[in-house]
């Protein structure tokens, strides 16, 4: 037999096994599917026909059948065999595809898809109803933008506070989701109080981007850009500013970087891994993250997507026909449709990044125990002595509010304070309300230390 084939032979036996595996997880996991939905089903059907519902009005009934409903997936969603059917069918579909080639197929469409966002669209969303800005340096393979308030400049200019602020976004979302309509803009909110304003933008990453680590991030962007802003403005040390996982990107920063930073803004950002039993953090602590990547090379987007979607059914069937049931404004129609662009406009998350926030922190949480290692440094969250301040989201359902709440202890700070908002993870972002209450607090806060 010749060495071609038996290659064959050895790759006729390898799709075999993988279609086999994924057939076996696929019936196993839809199975769950199908029992869990049939319950709700259930529910849904005895709950209405009870005595001593029928009296209850429309609005009232449906908010207690999409209660009871809610909880019949949430804690089926939470049991260990259906979270391993999950984790197995994810694997063997990223199996199935490394073995076909589709993985590579993936690889190749990602390249040309990272172009196309990168130089063609992003640069359209980034004008489209933004807090105006400039980009100050194309660094590597991303690029550092400053915002700027045209009727400030034009009326008053009047100097900036001394300490510029840096807005660093988490690898998982656009950049934009923090400017994502004039009237629920943080940056433009901040902008207004008369912060200088710079932002990291990640752009879409390729396959060729798939072993950049945490420590390239941090010790490299970051601190590329940290130090630009520094020259640029005269200033001795930047204020930072971490949405969910920039969060720990910021911590990591600030351990690492002491000297260079002012003060530090945490939003929503999970600390405490091991306390964080929020449904997507619960399936991410079983996910086979390598055999994900040897597949894909980096998380793609459509998985995170699907995972965004998953987590919560009921939510997710209903709100489209709720929204629509009554007319709205065009401000409304328009936040209700940014708000979805965000929700389902995920980027890829770079291979090595998500291997590394998977198994440090989600299975291992090495962040919180101080045993982190990045680049060969061990960051110490002790190490952090800037002014810190966490804001947090008490109905998150994406960040646990008490993982966030460990970052309090576990910061060097001598100066750390606390803004609890009644609102959930994106809520907290776009809300209204949280404009009103929250985002003055974060100023005064942040002006106080400038």
């Amino acid at each position: 037999m010749t060495a071609f084939s038996l290659y064959l032979d050895n790759n006729n036996v390898n799709l075999r096994d993988s279609f086999y595996n994924m057939l076996t997880n696929s019936l196993r996991f839809y199975e769950k599917m199908f029992d869990t939905f049939s319950e709700a089903y259930s529910i849904y059907m005895k709950t209405i026909f009870e005595d001593k519902n029928i009296s209850k009005d429309l609005p009232e009934l449906e908010k207690f059948v999409r209660s009871r409903i809610s909880n019949i997936f949430n804690l089926r969603f939470r049991d260990d065999d259906f979270i391993a059917s999950l984790s197995d069918i994810v694997a063997s579909y990223s199996t199935m595809a490394k073995v076909t080639g589709l993985g590579k197929t993936y690889q190749h469409l990602s390249n040309l898809w990272s172009v196309l966002n990168n130089d063609f669209i992003e640069p359209l969303r980034d004008t489209l109803w933004r807090t105006p800005s400039y980009k100050v340096a194309n660094l590597e393979k991303y690029s550092l933008s400053r915002y700027y308030d045209k009727s400030r400049d034009e009326k008053n200019n009047k100097p900036y506070p001394a300490t510029p602020l840096l807005i660093v976004y988490p690898f998982i979302n656009r950049h934009y989701i923090l400017d994502l309509l004039p009237e629920v803009s943080v940056v433009r909110n901040l902008l207004k109080q008369g912060f200088d304003i710079y932002a990291t933008d990640w752009g879409t990453p390729s396959a060729y981007d798939k072993d950049l680590t945490i420590g390239h991030f941090v010790n490299s962007y970051m601190d590329k850009s940290v130090d630009l802003i520094r020259e640029t403005t005269k200033s001795d040390k930047v204020s930072l500013f971490g949405y969910c996982w920039a969060g720990d990107l910021v911590l990591m920063y600030a351990a690492l970087h002491p000297d260079k930073v002012k003060n530090i803004i945490t939003i929503a950002t999970p600390g405490d891994f091991s306390v964080d039993e929020t449904i997507l953090s619960v399936w991410t602590k079983t996910m086979k993250v390598d055999t994900i990547l040897d597949a894909f090379g980096n998380a793609p987007a459509v998985l995170l997507n699907a995972a965004f979607q998953l987590r919560n059914p009921v939510e997710n069937i209903g709100k489209y026909p709720h929204f629509f049931e009554r007319p709205h404004s065009l401000e409304s129609l328009l936040e209700f449709f940014a708000t979805e662009t965000w929700l389902n406009d995920s980027t890829p998350v770079i291979g090595e990044i998500y291997r590394e926030f998977v198994k440090d922190c989600y299975q291992q949480n090495s962040f919180i125990k101080n045993k982190m290692n990045i680049d060969g440094a061990i960051v110490n969250l002790k190490d952090v002595k800037a002014p810190f301040l966490n804001v947090i989201a008490q109905k998150d359902d994406l960040v646990a509010p008490r993982s966030s709440s460990a970052l309090n202890d576990a910061v060097g700070s001598a100066d750390k304070s606390t803004i609890e908002f009644h609102s959930g993870h994106v809520g907290l972002i776009i809300g209204q309300r949280a404009h009103k209450d929250v985002w003055p607090k974060v100023g005064d806060w942040l002006r106080e230390r400038s």
